[in-house]
């Protein structure tokens, strides 16, 4: 019984977090400008246009240190119904570019998730999550969230 009581309890409360709105890390390392100027798809060119709007960082980089990070820029930002984003491009030269950001009015369209897609360009992986400030290294809160499950269902 009091395990019942328990599960509830954390049901309630995973509920009650998953329907605020979260925050989210926005920056790149992208120069958006140069970038642009090469695309002509006018898809990825509206999409890839709201990459202007953050700052530029070179803290930015794959796997960054919060506190270094912040001193130097990046932001986090408030991240409306949305979920978090973290792309990584990396040029066939080995160069990687990250970018960081909030897709709002996404949650319900968009589900954490990581795609990775290889071109002659180079590899893009975009990686989505619904968690607080979760973008700072995907990977790890999707083994946060494993962990927790087990636990859960070890009850």
């Amino acid at each position: 019984m009091s395990s019942a009581i328990f599960m509830a309890s954390v049901f309630s409360l995973i509920t009650v977090v998953k329907s605020q709105d979260i925050r989210c890390y926005a920056c790149t390392t992208i120069d958006a400008n140069a970038m642009l100027s090469e695309i002509s798809d006018p898809n990825w060119l509206r999409w890839l246009e709201n990459v202007r709007y953050v700052p530029f960082s070179q803290k930015c980089i794959d796997y960054f240190e919060v506190d270094q990070a912040l001193r130097d820029g990046v932001r986090s930002n408030e991240c409306s119904n949305g979920v978090c984003m973290k792309m990584i491009f990396q040029e066939k030269s080995g160069i990687n570019h990250v970018w960081r950001s909030c897709i709002p009015n996404a949650k319900e369209q968009i589900r954490s998730d990581c795609t990775k897609i290889t071109s002659g360009e180079g590899n893009l992986e975009v990686c989505t999550c619904d968690g607080n400030l979760c973008n700072n290294d995907v990977n790890l809160n999707l083994i946060l969230i494993i962990m927790f499950s087990a636990a859960v269902l070890l009850l």
